[in-house]
């Protein structure tokens, strides 16, 4: 954070779990398929520190499943689970499909368990989307988001949470899902949406 731009948004922890070569994912595109949990429908645009939009940017998205373990923890996912690269349309403008992440624990066997154990802390983290988001002429930005109503934002055990970062759902009934959506037709009950933009700094 030392050279982060205060203007942009904030970065915070890549994490063990990115998975390289994710599988293209539409404007619209769905990361929920098959998996239980409420939908959340997310958008957003990629602008530059002036609030322009930038173009094309390319937004690498990752999150857990429902049962709190990232595609390659567990043997069940396919690998490219909940995993998506999307490319931002001509007004950096950005939106899909996935299903409600969930908080989880870090892995708190062997030497990191004892350290946590010695400082008196908890293995918890609180749910959260995953970006990279790269563009030409910006620093890549390497970020994850928070709901601010997650009952461990102001005690995330890897201290990943910036202000910037906290986002609101919005619950909104099944009949105000917007068409144009690869999920739409599965979409009967209420649903979570945010609008969340991200800010890149100049190269």
């Amino acid at each position: 954070m030392m050279h982060s731009n205060p203007a942009a948004t904030s970065s915070s922890v890549l994490g063990p779990f990115h998975v390289s070569n994710p599988p293209p994912l539409p404007i619209g595109g769905d990361m929920k398929g098959d998996h239980d949990g409420t939908v959340l429908l997310v958008e957003g645009r990629v602008r530059d520190t002036d609030g322009n939009p930038i173009p094309n940017a390319q937004i690498d998205i990752w999150q857990t499943a429902p049962n709190g373990l990232y595609s390659s923890q567990d043997p069940d996912q396919d690998i490219h689970s909940f995993h998506g690269l999307m490319t931002a349309d001509d007004s950096g403008h950005f939106r899909f499909t996935t299903v409600r992440p969930v908080e989880y624990t870090v892995p708190s066997d062997g030497p990191v368990g004892e350290l946590l154990e010695a400082a008196g802390r908890h293995p918890w983290r609180p749910s959260h989307l995953h970006y990279i988001v790269t563009a030409p002429g910006h620093r890549t930005l390497v970020t994850e988001i928070f709901p601010d109503d997650d009952p461990y934002l102001d005690q995330d055990t890897v201290f990943g949470v910036r202000d910037d970062l906290v986002m609101t759902y919005h619950e909104k009934p099944a009949g105000e899902f917007p068409d144009g959506m690869a999920i739409s037709g599965q979409v009967t009950e209420p649903f979570l949406h945010v609008k969340f933009d991200v800010i890149l700094s100049p190269q």
